[in-house]
């Protein structure tokens, strides 16, 4: 039985009345804050981080952190492989198989975008408990990309970034 919520959310990140404009640069920088702070970013979900280890993978050039988080509801602490793919994405992947993609994309004028699309495994949910928590994973996301996008802002005016 499938057991797994697919959601993807995406939200631009230099709308027509944002007040201060986010570079590319910055919004890397940003993306490589959330990997080492992710409460910074989504202090709703994750009340810490600690980073456990760093490497490059060999096979990529890729720089990849293993870090615990602690996610605030459930009080559980989880340990991520987290990848940085410089400079559009960052995924990030839980020991049950769940994933999750931070996605940074430039439409055809140009105008940036952030995508969170994520993978989310249940195993051993009825139907109904995994259509509840579909909701609930949806709502998430969207709070998790505009949450995301207006601690960034914030860092850029704050000359954080």
């Amino acid at each position: 039985m499938a057991s797994t919520n697919n959601i993807a959310f995406t939200a631009p990140i230099n709308p027509p009345d944002a007040t201060t404009v986010i570079t590319p640069e910055q919004i890397w920088n940003g993306l490589l804050l959330k990997i080492r702070s992710a409460e910074t970013f989504v202090p709703g979900a994750i009340q810490s981080t600690k980073v456990v280890s760093e490497y490059i993978d060999q096979s990529t050039g890729n720089p990849v952190t293993v870090r615990e988080v602690l996610f605030r509801e459930t009080q559980k602490t989880v340990q991520e492989t987290v990848t940085a793919l410089k400079p559009t994405r960052v995924e990030f992947e839980q020991p049950d198989g769940s994933k999750i993609s931070n996605v940074v994309s430039q439409g055809a004028g140009g105008e940036l975008y952030m995508t969170y699309i994520f993978e989310w495994r249940h195993p051993g949910v009825s139907e109904a408990e995994l259509a509840a928590l579909f909701e609930k994973e949806k709502k998430m996301s969207q709070m998790a990309v505009e949450g995301t996008i207006k601690v960034l802002r914030q860092l850029v005016e704050e000359k954080k970034l």
